[in-house]
Parts: C-alpha cells; sequence; structure tokens
C-alpha cells in the first residue's frame, strides 16, 4: 500500500519556485484561477461520483473508520480542453444532517469549489502537499510523482476534503505564461 507525507508550507516552501508556492498553497479558489488563466475556456471532467472505500491515508485524516465507504467525486478540470488538474474530493455529512447530502453530491459537472467558495460558510483548513504517484490515478498517462495539495472544508453540515493534483500540461502552461 501506498503511503503519501503530506507537507505543510513552513515544511515545504524551500522546495518550491514562486509560482510553484503560490499555486499549491493559495487559499483562493482553485477554479477561479484556472476560468481566469485558460481565459474562461474551462471545462469539468466528471470521472467518477460513488460510495468507495478510501486510501488508509484518507481514513487518518478524516479520522474515522475504515470500516465505512465514502461519497467519492473524481473530476478532471481542463483547460482548453486539455486536462489540468485531477481532483479527488471526499465528502461526509453529519450524522444528523444526512438529507442534505445532495446539496453536495447531486452537483453535476458544476465545480465542487464554486460551492464551497460560493458563500463564506465552509472553514479552510491549512493546505498540504505531497509528490502524488501515478498508480493512485484512474488514469496512467502522465509522468509519476505530480505535486498534489490538500485542505479540508468544513462547518456544522459537512467535512469536505479536497485533493487536487497538478498535472504536467498545467505546469506547461504556467511557464509559457510567464
Amino acid at each position: 500500500m501506498t503511503q503519501l507525507t503530506w507537507h505543510t508550507y513552513s515544511q515545504s516552501s524551500n522546495r518550491f519556485s514562486d509560482i510553484e508556492l503560490d499555486w499549491l498553497f493559495n487559499q483562493g479558489s482553485l477554479t477561479e484561477r484556472l476560468i481566469q488563466l485558460s481565459q474562461n475556456a474551462f471545462s469539468l471532467e466528471i470521472v467518477s461520483e460513488t460510495l468507495q472505500m478510501l486510501r488508509q491515508d484518507e481514513y487518518n485524516y478524516l479520522n474515522i473508520s475504515s470500516l465505512q465507504k465514502q461519497w467519492v467525486r473524481e473530476v478532471i478540470l481542463k483547460g482548453n480542453d486539455i486536462p489540468w488538474v485531477y481532483a479527488r474530493s471526499i465528502i461526509l455529512c453529519n450524522k444528523n444532517n444526512q438529507s442534505n447530502m445532495n446539496a453536495l453530491t447531486n452537483i453535476g459537472t458544476k465545480s465542487l469549489g464554486s460551492i464551497l467558495f460560493e458563500q463564506d460558510c465552509f472553514n479552510r483548513s491549512e493546505i498540504e502537499v505531497t509528490q502524488y504517484p501515478i498508480k493512485l490515478l484512474p488514469f496512467q498517462q502522465f509522468c509519476d510523482n505530480l505535486w498534489a495539495r490538500r485542505s479540508r472544508f468544513y462547518n456544522d453540515t459537512y467535512m469536505v476534503v479536497v485533493q487536487e493534483i497538478f498535472l504536467p500540461h498545467f505546469w506547461q502552461t504556467i511557464q509559457s505564461t510567464k
């Protein structure tokens, strides 16, 4: 089993260029930034939305039992029809508010980020980064050890873990726009 080691800004800031730091640790909406970068040629492709078992590091991060399936949404965020970011989100709902689960699980091709940043009703944890092995992606056409970030969004009803894995075409686009 692959064990990922996640690092905070203070643990890893010397590893990255200023541009990489800005994209990896920016607390704003990644979706909004990708829309701007793509000059409004942004799209989202759903890879899967299903109840599934998580990886052990995900259960540990959520501090929940590894015997429970959780709602997982996997999407590709694209700029100009080119895959830029693979996003894996885990959505937990307070047991007392299960009827509200549909508000985040039935959103179609709407970006989850657009909901999380829509109103100031979610708190966000510190962003952590890791090198993400290709074998954890649902597709294998990219190089290994891609940079990824994760954080938790939470309120009284939900906890959402968002993991965003930056694909090679994203970094190529960033380099070409300098």
